[in-house]
């Protein structure tokens, strides 16, 4: 993750720091689901053989989180008198610069308006389901009324996101920011190691090829 460029203006650059931070680590987590769960067939299987219930869990929290992450970037400056962290807040503080380029503003209007429309199934999903319990979808389980969410759906919204900060980001420093391209030695990739090292193991004791060295003495048997 980088750190705060000092060529974004002073008017924005508190607000635009947040929100690449807050973008920068939903590409974290969106990066961990697709390792866990976009990889290959065989990922999955491995995760259903260690412990099903437990990662359709992490499954389920990680994308509907995500899609919550994505709400609330698309949310107005402002709802009902209280400011938001968005990207609608940080285009305000930009046409309120003095410097304001007007070019600029009309392309991150356009982008804004369709990271919108991309998030229009999430916001709907979050009004019924995440964020509220609709009562009839609920009463009637008729979950087949609710927008279904596909992975490049996801990836499209955070595409438009990356072009809109990179956008800013261009324009005043000639930087950008390869959000998609979060570097993690512990993610989900590490994760799979440890489990199929886990079921190699227990392999290897079932067929007797090496004898039970004792884990359950190591020190995180009671973790």
């Amino acid at each position: 993750m980088g750190h705060a460029n000092s060529a974004i203006p002073t008017g924005i650059s508190d607000v635009f720091e947040k929100l690449r931070s807050e973008i920068t680590w939903l590409h974290a987590r969106w990066i961990i689901y697709r390792q866990l769960f976009g990889t290959s067939e065989r990922r999955v299987e491995l995760l259903n053989e260690c412990a099903a219930t437990c990662f359709h869990i992490i499954q389920n929290v990680l994308q509907d989180e995500i899609q919550m992450s994505l709400n609330k970037l698309t949310d107005p400056a402002q709802t009902k008198g209280k400011q938001n962290l968005s990207l609608e807040q940080l285009l305000n503080r930009i046409k309120a610069l003095n410097d304001n380029d007007e070019n600029l503003i009309n392309s991150l209007n356009d982008k804004l308006g369709k990271l919108r429309g991309t998030c229009k199934p999430f916001r709907i999903r979050r009004d019924k389901k995440l964020a509220h319990l609709d009562l009839e979808i609920e009463m009637e389980a008729d979950f087949n009324s609710l927008p279904r969410i596909s992975r490049q759906m996801i990836e499209d919204a955070l595409g438009i996101v990356r072009k809109f900060m990179n956008e800013i980001e261009i324009h005043y420093s000639g930087t950008e920011m390869a959000y998609e391209h979060f570097a993690m030695t512990s993610g989900g990739d590490a994760l799979a190691a440890v489990l199929k090292s886990g079921l190699r193991y227990e392999q290897l004791l079932q067929t007797r090829a090496i004898i039970d060295v004792g884990w359950d003495q190591g020190p995180y048997w009671d973790a």
